[in-house]
C-alpha cells in the first residue's frame, strides 16, 4: 500500500482506538485527539483518494453502500459529514463548557454517542475489512461493556 493511502487508514485506525478509550474512560483529551483524527483522516481521503472533489466522494460512498447493501444511497456522504461536526462540537463543548456539556439532557448525550456509536459500527466493521475490521470490532465490543458497566445494564 503507497504510503499517502497507509495514512487515509492510520488515521481512522487511530480516530477508532481514541474513541473507544475516551468511551471507556471518560477521557477529553482521548475523545478530542479522536474527533481530530476522525477530521485528518476525511481530509486524507479526499486528498488521497478524491481529489478535492465532493462529488467523487459522493459517488464513491454511494457504490460502496450500494455494493454492500444493494442500496444506491446518495446521502452516505452527507452522513459522514454530520458525524464529523457532532464528534469535532461535541468536543469543542467538552472544552469550551464542560459544566454546561455534562448538565446537557440526557437525550442528547445518548443520541450523540448513540450515533458515534452507529457510525463507528458502519464504518469499521460493517464497510471494513481485514485488519481495520478486527479493529473495528475490538472498539466497538470496548465501548459496549463500557457502557454496559457504566448504565448497569
Amino acid at each position: 500500500m503507497p504510503p499517502a493511502e497507509a495514512a487515509v487508514f492510520a488515521s481512522i485506525a487511530v480516530a477508532v482506538l481514541c474513541w473507544a478509550a475516551a468511551e471507556a474512560l471518560g477521557s477529553r483529551p482521548a475523545w478530542t485527539l479522536g474527533a481530530l483524527f476522525a477530521l485528518v483522516h476525511a481530509l486524507l481521503a479526499f486528498a488521497v483518494f478524491y481529489n478535492w472533489s465532493h462529488e467523487q466522494a459522493r459517488v464513491s460512498t454511494m457504490r460502496q453502500t450500494e455494493a454492500l447493501t444493494g442500496i444506491a444511497f446518495a446521502g452516505g456522504i452527507y452522513v459522514n459529514y454530520v458525524f464529523l461536526l457532532v464528534w469535532l462540537g461535541d468536543a469543542a463543548w467538552w472544552w469550551v463548557s464542560p459544566r454546561s456539556r455534562a448538565d446537557r439532557p440526557r437525550v442528547l448525550a445518548i443520541a450523540v454517542h448513540g450515533f458515534i456509536f452507529f457510525i463507528m459500527v458502519n464504518g469499521a466493521v460493517v464497510f471494513a475489512d481485514g485488519l481495520a475490521r478486527i479493529l473495528g470490532i475490538a472498539a466497538v465490543s470496548v465501548v459496549a461493556v463500557a457502557w454496559l458497566r457504566r448504565f448497569h445494564l
